[in-house]
């Protein structure tokens, strides 16, 4: 079987269009017609239904079959294809959230440094919602990601390294400054400034706040971690934050929260399960997993 086939017939399912499936592909019209035939014979079963008085098409429900397992195809051969590239390159495709990078990757790099392992990295630093699918796709070999519960993605091997807990934060003259510790719905009434929802602090806020029992009010939302708590500090509205980025320096008052919500801050270690890591890779690796040295959340 032709999986160039395939990958016309994945394109006709979803276009319903031969002319628009050709010219993606770059090909004449009749090439997607035979690939087409190819996998009918291949399969002894009819995957399309052509209507020429009416110029429309119908998959059929051997074809809707068949466009399922072709995507499982086609997804595992462009990893294939990805992870044999660089098979024998000495880079470390490497990714992490900003927030990781900011706090806790400094705590390994020196290592990291001394080892000479810096070099070969190539980072890419965006939140962790992209960063799975970045892992997922073979885009990149491994990834510290954040996530408000322990992280389980099928196909890919998590290890936790530490669980740290998210606070409310506000400016030191709220009403609430120097209680040190609240439950969320005290905050009921206030203007929230968030993270974007790349981030894993919006689902901890929707979590907190439904455990409260109100909509937050986010007036604004930004990745900029500094700027949220800038904002704060002027009385701009409040947020709510992983504590380990609270520094003196910051001007806010962290509070710690009461409330038995699940979420915490846990940063993980992910790889592909059927990844096969060279020596170099091995040994980054084993420099991370230093991070689970670095301070579990109390909590």
């Amino acid at each position: 079987m032709n999986t160039r086939d395939l990958a016309y017939f994945a394109a006709l399912v979803d276009l319903k269009n031969y002319t628009a499936v050709a010219a993606r592909f770059s090909v004449s019209q009749p090439t997607i017609t035979v690939a087409v035939k190819r996998l009918e014979a291949e399969f002894n079963a009819t995957l399309v239904q052509r209507d020429h008085a009416h110029n429309t098409l119908t998959i059929t429900r051997p074809g809707l079959l068949l466009y399922q397992r072709a995507q499982l195809v086609l997804k595992n051969l462009d990893l294939a294809h990805s992870e044999v590239r660089r098979a024998d390159q000495s880079t470390i495709s490497f990714g992490m959230p900003p927030i990781i990078g900011t706090l806790w990757f400094p705590l390994v790099a020196g290592e990291l440094f001394s080892r000479g392992l810096l070099k070969y990295m190539k980072t890419l630093e965006v939140g962790s919602g992209d960063l799975l699918k970045e892992l997922q796709a073979g885009k990149i070999d491994v990834a510290l990601l954040g996530s408000v519960r322990p992280l389980q993605e099928p196909g890919l091997d998590a290890t936790l390294l530490a669980a740290h807990e998210f606070r409310a934060v506000v400016s030191p003259k709220h009403r609430l400054a120097q209680r040190g510790e609240i439950e969320f719905s005290e905050l009921a009434n206030e203007n929230f400034i968030s993270m974007t929802g790349k981030f894993v602090h919006p689902q901890a806020l929707r979590d907190y706040s439904h455990f409260a029992g109100f909509r937050p009010r986010v007036v604004y939302s930004t990745p900029n971690m500094p700027l949220i708590k800038a904002l704060v500090a002027t009385g701009f509205g409040v947020s709510l934050l992983v504590g380990d980025a609270i520094t003196p320096s910051d001007q806010v008052s962290s509070l710690a929260l009461s409330d038995p919500v699940a979420d915490r801050f846990n940063m993980s270690l992910v790889v592909r399960k059927k990844f096969l890591p060279n020596e170099i890779q091995r040994e980054f690796i084993s420099v991370l997993f230093g991070l689970r040295h670095h301070g579990q959340s109390a909590h």
